[in-house]
C-alpha cells in the first residue's frame, strides 16, 4: 500500500473518530443498598445521517429500575461555516443488589463500522440505612479519546475543579415541579467567575415553558453561557423518585463590590401535557433566593494595582519587524490570555522610548466560553516609529494580577525586545511624514458654465386662487401660535423636574438606537449613541455635563453626588472604551458592541440606584 493511501485511511478513521463523542456520568460514587443511582449515557454527533447502535452496559451489580431517552439538535455558525451537532442522552435508574465494591461496565456504540465504549465507572455500596456521606454526591465524568480508546487527560491543570451536584441538597416533597436556582461559588472574591444556573425539576410532562423572567443581576457584570432554545431532559433521582432536570439558563457573573448580596427569585410559566389527547394546562413556580458572600480582595495589593485584574492570566510582547530602517513603522504588540473578565482588564503601556515615536494605541478584544469557563484574549497594538540609527531597546513591562484559585498576588512580566535601525536608503526623507491625501489633483478645477434660455412673463400673483387664502394664513398662524404657547405656559410643568423623570427613558432609547446602528453594522456610530447615552443620563439625572469636564472632574462631580468608587470607576471605563473604539481601525467585534450595550445598562442602573440611595 502506498503512503499516500495509508494517509487517506489514517485522515479518515479521524475525521469518523472526530464525528461522535460518548461519555458515561454517574451521579454519586457511594450509594446505599436500598437507595438509587443514576446513571447517563451520553452520545454526541457531529455529522449528519443514521445515529449509531448503543448497547447498555451488562449491570451485574444492578438492577435497572427506569430507563428514558431524550435528543437535541442544534446548528451553529463558526467561522462562518455551519456546524451540525445532534446529543442523545440515555438516563438509567439502577439500585444495587448487594454492598460492598461495585462497578458499571462500559457502555458501547456501533457507529459506521467502529465500536466505541466509555470507561467502566467504581462505586461503594454501603448497607442499607446507612446514607452516603455530601463529598459522595459529586457527579463524575468519564469521557474517552474516540481513536484511541484512551481517557482523556486530565483538565485539572486548565479548568476549575468540577461544581458539585446542584440537587444534593434538594427535597422536592410531593411537589411536581421545582423550580432551582444554583451558583458554583457562595463565596467568590471580587472579580472572580461564579456561574449561576436555572433549573426546573418535572415528574410530569412538561411541554414548554413561557414567560421567563430573570431576576435583576445588579452589582455583577454577566455574560450568557448556555441558553436552550429547546427543553432537554436528564434523569435525576431525589429522594427515591425520579425527576427530569431542564437546564433553562446559565450566566457568568463576575461580582463588582464586596459583601453580601441576595440574588432574587427567578419565575416561570410551564406549560404541563402533550397535544389535544393529554390534558394541557400551565402552572407558574419561583425559584429559591440566592445570597452570595462576595470577599474583597486580601491584603497585600501591589501598588497600583487594578481591581480588574482578576483570573488566571499571561502576558506575553512581540515587535514586527526587528529590522528596520528609520522612518519606517514597527507594530508592538501587547497580549494578555487567559480566563476571567478581559472586558474589565487593564494592560501596561509602554512609556516614552528614546529614539521611537509612539502613536495611539489600539485594542481589541477576543472571548471565548470553554466548558463554562469564561476566557478571552485582549490585544494593544501600537505603531512606533524609528527616530534614529542603532539599537533601540524596548522595556519589559509588568502586570499585576490577582489569581482567585491560589489566592495569591501575581506579577507577570514581558521580555524586553530589541530593534536594530538602519540609515534609510537614499532619496528617501528620514522620519518623512506620511504623504498628504485628500488633496485636488492637477486640473481637477472647472469653470462653471450656464446656459441662457428665454423666460416668459406670466400674471401676476394676486389674481392667483392661492393668493389670498396664503396672505391670511400668516397671521392665522401668528395667532395659533401666541395661543399655543399660552396654554402650555399654563400647563407647562417644571422642565428640570420633567428631564429628570424622563432621564431614563431616554437613555434606554438612545440604547436601542444603537441597538439599530449595531444591526446594521454601523460600528462607531453605534459606540457614539452608547456613549451619549450615558452622558444624556447624567446630564438629565445627575446635573453633570461630561462634555466640558475631564475625567478627574467627572469623577469628583459624580462623587459629589453619592455615587459609589466603583460605580464611577465602571462609568468612565466605559466611557473611555467608546472612545477608543470609535476611532479604532475595527471599531471592535460584535461581541465587544453586544457587551457594551448590556455594560451601559448596568452602568444607568448603578447610577439611578446610588443616586436613590444618595436621596
Amino acid at each position: 500500500m502506498s503512503l499516500s493511501a495509508i494517509g487517506s485511511a489514517l485522515l479518515l478513521a479521524a475525521g469518523v473518530a472526530n464525528e461522535v463523542e460518548i461519555t458515561a456520568t454517574a451521579d454519586r460514587d457511594e450509594v446505599a443498598l436500598d437507595g438509587t443511582v443514576s446513571l447517563q449515557i451520553t452520545v454526541t454527533y457531529s455529522s449528519k445521517g443514521e445515529p449509531g447502535e448503543l448497547e447498555l452496559p451488562p449491570l451485574r451489580d444492578f438492577d435497572l429500575i427506569s430507563r428514558s431517552q431524550s435528543e437535541q439538535m442544534s446548528f451553529a455558525f463558526v467561522n462562518g461555516a455551519p456546524t451540525f451537532k445532534r446529543t442523545t442522552v440515555t438516563s438509567l435508574a439502577l439500585t444495587p443488589k448487594r454492598a460492598g465494591d461495585a462497578a458499571i461496565e462500559p457502555a458501547k456504540l456501533s457507529y459506521h463500522g467502529r465500536t466505541y465504549s466509555t470507561q467502566p465507572i467504581k462505586l461503594r455500596v454501603l448497607p442499607a440505612g446507612q446514607a452516603p456521606p455530601q463529598r459522595a454526591q459529586k457527579q463524575r465524568r468519564h469521557g474517552f479519546d474516540p481513536l484511541t480508546g484512551a481517557p482523556p487527560p486530565s483538565s485539572a491543570d486548565k479548568f476549575p475543579p468540577e461544581e458539585l451536584d446542584p440537587f444534593a441538597d434538594v427535597h422536592p416533597g410531593s411537589r411536581d415541579l421545582l423550580l432551582r436556582a444554583t451558583v458554583d461559588n457562595e463565596r467568590p472574591f471580587v472579580g472572580q467567575q461564579i456561574s449561576y444556573s436555572l433549573y426546573l425539576l418535572a415528574r410530569i410532562n412538561v411541554s414548554g415553558i413561557d414567560k421567563l423572567q430573570l431576576p435583576r443581576l445588579d452589582g455583577f457584570w454577566t455574560e450568557e453561557i448556555e441558553a436552550p432554545q429547546q427543553l432537554v431532559g436528564e434523569g435525576r433521582i431525589l429522594d427515591g423518585v425520579p425527576y427530569r432536570s431542564f437546564l433553562l439558563r446559565k450566566r457568568a457573573l463576575f461580582a463588582l463590590r464586596p459583601g453580601k448580596s441576595v440574588i432574587e427569585p427567578a419565575e416561570v410559566e410551564v406549560l404541563t401535557g402533550f397535544g389535544m389527547l393529554f390534558s394541557r394546562g400551565s402552572a407558574r413556580r419561583q425559584s429559591q433566593p440566592v445570597t452570595l458572600e462576595v470577599q474583597p480582595l486580601p491584603p497585600g495589593k501591589p501598588p497600583g494595582f487594578d481591581p480588574g485584574n482578576v483570573g488566571q492570566w499571561n502576558l506575553t510582547s512581540t515587535v514586527e519587524p526587528l529590522n528596520v530602517a528609520v522612518g519606517q513603522p514597527v507594530t508592538f504588540r501587547l497580549v494578555a490570555t487567559g480566563r476571567g473578565n478581559v472586558r474589565d482588564l487593564r494592560l501596561p503601556r509602554p512609556g516614552v522610548i528614546p529614539g521611537l515615536r509612539a502613536y495611539d494605541a489600539t485594542t481589541t478584544d477576543k472571548e471565548s466560553i470553554e466548558k463554562g469557563v469564561v476566557s478571552g484574549t485582549r490585544t494593544v497594538e501600537q505603531l512606533l516609529v524609528p527616530e534614529r540609527t542603532g539599537l533601540v531597546e524596548i522595556p519589559a513591562l509588568a502586570m499585576d494580577i490577582f489569581d482567585p484559585l491560589q489566592k495569591t498576588y501575581r506579577t507577570l512580566h514581558t521580555d524586553p525586545v530589541r530593534l536594530q535601525i538602519t540609515a534609510a536608503p537614499s532619496g528617501q526623507a528620514a522620519g518623512a511624514e506620511p504623504l498628504a491625501q485628500n488633496l485636488l489633483a492637477a486640473g481637477g478645477v472647472r469653470p462653471i458654465r450656464l446656459r441662457l434660455g428665454q423666460a416668459s412673463r406670466g400674471p401676476p400673483p394676486w389674481t392667483r386662487p392661492w393668493f389670498w387664502p396664503l396672505l391670511a394664513l400668516a397671521p392665522f398662524g401668528l395667532a395659533l401660535v401666541l395661543a399655543t404657547d399660552r396654554a402650555r405656559r399654563m400647563l407647562a410643568i417644571d422642565p428640570q423636574q420633567r428631564r429628570i423623570k424622563l432621564a431614563r427613558s431616554q437613555a434606554r432609547k438612545r440604547l436601542r438606537g444603537a441597538e439599530g446602528l449595531l444591526a446594521k453594522g454601523e460600528a462607531a456610530a453605534f459606540y457614539a449613541e452608547v456613549a451619549r447615552a450615558i452622558t444624556g443620563y447624567l446630564a438629565d439625572k445627575q446635573g453633570v455635563v461630561a462634555a466640558g469636564l475631564t475625567r478627574e472632574e467627572l469623577s469628583r462631580a459624580l462623587a459629589g453626588r453619592g455615587q459609589g468608587e466603583e460605580t464611577v470607576r465602571s462609568l468612565l471605563r466605559v466611557l473611555d472604551d467608546c472612545d477608543r473604539a470609535r476611532f479604532a481601525p475595527k471599531a471592535g467585534e460584535v461581541v465587544a458592541r453586544e457587551a457594551m450595550l448590556t455594560r451601559a445598562d448596568q452602568i444607568i442602573s448603578e447610577l439611578d440606584r446610588g443616586r436613590k440611595e444618595a436621596a
